[in-house]
């Protein structure tokens, strides 16, 4: 396919962006190697309240970030809601008596093996909860520095290309399950592995969309999960929802850069 535009940067990074399918296939693939080797159980310490909506001082709809909710090959359900009731409780929050979870999960192809205590969870008991599998990636593409026109163009024209992510569709899930009213309080649930690089890309994402938060206060939010910073990749897609959010949704006051 070819292109011609009046920045040469741009043309560079379009080509980019057209193979760049591949390297995040490979990129996935590394990442995945990691997180297998290191292996995830559930930490109640990088559970963190996003989001909530109250419909009535006893009903409240909530939305967590976490990281994987199982030890041991088990889903821990139990010790996962006593970990999201007690951060309510300080936060002054009610924490609804009957709830579905609604257990969103970053998991790609071959996580397999975790994607399924989830999955065998749920279909064992179907009257907890929902379990969707909404994958997450990154991309290598870093957004080019001191080049607004070129940031512009591929926002405009190419922001589905430069990942799987597809962050806005996935915002448009989360903040439905969170503002409608059914028939019981929803408490969702969204992770990956660490609850730091996936997880914080997708949360990131929201905290500057639905609460006025700039790229680097997500950023710090992301960093400080863990004792390390947030994969590159994971931190690449949200800057380029950032940049998207700036001049393609009209967030004006948003700042992006680093």
């Amino acid at each position: 396919r070819e292109f011609i535009f009046a920045w040469p940067d741009l043309a560079k990074i379009v080509d980019q962006v057209y193979c760049s399918c591949m390297e995040n296939f490979v990129v996935l693939l590394v990442l995945t190697l990691i997180f297998a080797s290191t292996g995830e159980d559930f930490d109640p310490k990088r559970t963190k309240l996003v989001d909530y909506a109250q419909f009535s001082p006893e009903w409240n709809n909530l939305f967590f970030r976490g990281n994987m909710p199982a030890r041991n090959g088990v889903f821990v359900f139990k010790e996962l809601v006593d970990v999201m009731r007690n951060i309510t409780q300080v936060a002054g929050i009610k924490f609804p008596d009957n709830f579905t979870l609604i257990d969103v999960s970053y998991l790609n192809p071959f996580e397999y093996k975790d994607e399924e205590i989830e999955k065998k969870f749920f279909e064992s008991n179907p009257h907890l909860g929902i379990y969707y599998n909404k994958i997450i990636a990154g991309t290598i593409l870093k957004p080019p520095e001191n080049d607004t026109q070129v940031i512009k163009e591929i926002v405009k024209l190419y922001i589905e290309d430069l990942s799987f992510d597809r962050l806005a569709e996935k915002m448009n899930f989360f903040r439905k399950l969170l503002l409608t009213k059914e028939k019981q309080p929803v408490v969702i649930y969204g992770h990956c592995e660490a609850g730091t690089d996936r997880t914080g890309e997708v949360s990131g994402a929201y905290y500057m969309e639905f609460l006025r938060v700039n790229f680097t206060q997500a950023l710090y939010i992301d960093n400080h999960i863990q004792n390390r910073d947030m994969f590159e990749v994971s931190r690449n897609m949200m800057q380029w929802y950032c940049f998207y959010l700036k001049f393609i949704r009209n967030y004006s006051w948003l700042e992006c850069l680093l």
